[in-house]
């Protein structure tokens, strides 16, 4: 068996067991926002409003948007992300709001 097969063969059965740990990509998203009613944060993982974290389960990306997506099928859109500024938008109420990063 060649070496490279060798090491293939041996990494197989490890990446079985590599669970998905969620969005970890670095967005350009991440950080906290003032977004008017509140200051919204990202990481590459996380939501956070005011009072309460939500754990992201997982990102789509086109451009400069990006849907997150949160249990119980909640979403919300971050459109037209630059370094100093992005809209947010609700799945559930059509919210809309425009963050200044902070």
């Amino acid at each position: 068996m060649s070496p490279r097969r060798l090491a293939l063969s041996l990494l197989l059965p490890l990446a079985a067991c590599v669970q998905d740990s969620g969005p970890s990509e670095p967005y350009a998203f991440v950080g906290s926002w003032d977004c008017g009613v509140d200051r919204f944060t990202f990481t590459n993982t996380t939501y956070t409003t005011g009072s309460d974290t939500y754990r992201m389960q997982s990102v789509t990306r086109n451009g400069r948007d990006y849907i997150l997506r949160f249990a119980n099928g909640y979403t919300i859109a971050l459109v037209a992300v630059t370094q100093s500024g992005l809209t947010w938008v609700s799945g559930a109420t059509d919210d809309q709001f425009n963050c200044r990063r902070v």
